[in-house]
Formats: structure tokens, sequence, C-alpha cells
């Protein structure tokens, strides 16, 4: 019976240990699939946008590393315009917000 006993207890740490080592390994992504919203300035010298969500605007800035989705397919820092909608996947470089995933809602019937 101890045998079992410290078998199931070697499991449930080595469990901890993995989702301890999974959580920490994974990056810091404030924000969610329902963050963004209508773009309402855009900056190509900065390389940022302010979308603006339920009153409040948010800016964030765009790197070499940001990657761009429209309509499910790949898209560009140039499908960024004033008036579409986004949803911003992002983390926190000090006080700004970088995006990761840029994701833009094509509209339909074009």
């Amino acid at each position: 019976m101890q045998s079992r006993r410290s078998f199931l207890h070697l499991g449930f740490l080595s469990a901890a240990a993995l989702a301890a080592s999974a959580a920490s390994a994974a990056p810091a992504y404030h924000g969610s699939a329902r963050g963004g919203g209508t773009v309402t300035a855009r900056d190509d010298a900065d390389r940022t946008f302010t979308a603006m969500r339920r009153r409040r605007a948010w800016t964030y800035h765009v790197t070499d590393e940001t990657r761009f989705v429209a309509g499910g397919a790949e898209g560009s820092w140039s499908d960024v315009r004033v008036g579409t909608v986004v949803q911003v996947r992002w983390h926190r470089a000090g006080t700004q917000r970088v995006a990761d995933i840029v994701g833009i809602r094509t509209r339909s019937g074009n």
C-alpha cells in the first residue's frame, strides 16, 4: 500500500511541476479574442494604431514580429485602416501594448 501511495504522490508532483513549467514558459499575454475594436487612428512613423472599444481607446505598437490575419488569410500592416474592426492579441513591454496577432475583420459582401 505504501508503494502505491508513493507512486500516486510522485504522479501528482510530476503533474504539478509540468503545469508550473508550462505556465512559466507561456508568454505573458493580456487581452483576449474580444480585445481590439474599431481602428480610429494609425501612425505609420511610430507603427502604432488606436482601437476604440466600449468608449475606451487603446494604442497598440506593431513590430516586425506582429502577425496580421485578414478574413482567415495572411494580411499586412497596410490592411489596418481607420474604420476597420480588429481583434488584438498583445503583450506588455514596459508601458506599451505590443500587438502579436492582429485579426482584421473583412467586410462581408465585398
